[in-house]
């Protein structure tokens, strides 16, 4: 009982600490003079720009693959990581998690990337490296997931549980592209996001300055 007192106290006290040095680091203007957040801030601004900018076609075709987003624009996050798998049995839940690119991203980079990345290292080269490691990781985790799944298991067995119901039908494809390009177009624009968002709080809770 001690112990488990004792862990609960350590990660509440961990918690406070980050978010007070979050809040240091705000009130104090320090993201202001990092490259790392300028960086960050710019890349943001530039995927915010590029994708208000973008013919709708090439928005519904290539980056929806013409089913997660509907006639009035809104996009369907959820069936994005599940697709083409639903949530309505435990068969299928198991299934999306082992099938979903953005879940196996997710999850394994952030079980692995402290092993090959030194997070103690300068502040600068710690989101650096971590980046880069991301894209490599992204292209392991991309040839496996195709040699698995279209050349394995192939997409033509899959059956579509998801319940789109899209008029022109295209929701229906059984091919690669159509169950993950969505995913891994996601991954390949937003894991830098995620990537240094986590490499910030990593630090923090490490007291990393």
């Amino acid at each position: 009982m001690d112990t488990v007192t004792d862990t609960i106290s350590s990660t509440a006290t961990s918690s406070v600490d980050v978010v007070k040095k979050t809040s240091s680091d705000v009130i104090q203007f320090k993201f202001y003079k990092n490259p790392i957040f300028l960086s960050f801030i710019v890349y943001c601004i530039f995927l915010f720009v590029s994708y208000a900018y973008l013919d709708d076609k090439i928005k519904n075709s290539y980056v929806f693959s013409n089913k997660f987003r509907d006639s009035s624009n809104d996009i369907h996050f959820t069936e994005i990581i599940k697709y083409p798998y639903d949530f309505k049995s435990v068969p299928s839940i198991i299934k999306v998690i082992f099938t979903s690119p953005l879940i196996l991203y997710v999850v394994f980079f952030s079980i692995l990337f402290s092993n090959f990345v030194d997070i103690k290292g300068s502040q600068y080269s710690s989101y650096f490296y971590s980046v880069m490691f991301s894209y490599f990781f992204l292209l392991i985790l991309f040839s496996i997931h195709v040699l698995l799944i279209k050349y394995l298991v192939k997409p033509q067995t899959i059956k579509i549980e998801s319940e789109l119901n899209r008029d022109d039908g295209k929701d229906r494809e059984k091919t690669y592209e159509a169950f993950y390009r969505t995913q891994w177009v996601f991954l390949a624009f937003l894991s830098p996001i995620f990537v240094t968002i986590m490499v910030y709080f990593m630090r923090k809770i490490n007291n990393y300055s």
